[in-house]
């Protein structure tokens, strides 16, 4: 894991009852500009509620969710993209929830491209048929 120098809890709400297989992230104005080194997700498991106080995404749900990120190339800075497109959630979830001593692997490791998040996005294979509001919570660690 890369040392940390700063980091930010992302929350995107999913409405409740949405039917929604896209969810679209807000604009980050903390990490406008930032070079992003890391990335990692976290469920219901890890967290009983959000800063919110939603539900995290289920067990089941984060294992159909996939992160689309818009993003500079680091070896070209001015060519802006879908570069990193569909990574499972499940590949960014660090948290081993073993019994009875729970640890963490590695982080899904980036090289500093600057993310423009209001143009990155979660997708569903179905709708989350989700009740209550739920939470996509996303720890980012940037400099």
């Amino acid at each position: 894991m890369p040392k940390v120098y700063r980091s930010q809890l992302i929350e995107q709400i999913i409405p409740a009852n949405s039917g929604l297989t896209k969810i679209q992230f807000n604009d980050q104005p903390y990490l406008r500009q930032r070079q992003i080194f890391g990335i990692e997700a976290i469920n219901s498991t890890d967290m009983t509620a959000s800063p919110t106080n939603n539900t995290p995404l289920t067990a089941a749900n984060f294992a159909q969710a996939y992160l689309t990120l818009y993003l500079n190339d680091v070896n070209a800075p001015d060519s802006i993209g879908e570069w990193i497109q569909q990574i499972p959630f499940n590949l960014l979830h660090r948290v081993q929830n073993g019994t009875p001593t729970p640890f963490v692997r590695n982080l899904y490791e980036l090289v500093g491209q600057v993310v423009y998040w209001e143009k990155c996005y979660v997708t569903f294979p179905v709708a989350l048929g989700n009740t209550d509001p739920a939470s996509i919570l996303l720890n980012v660690y940037f400099k």
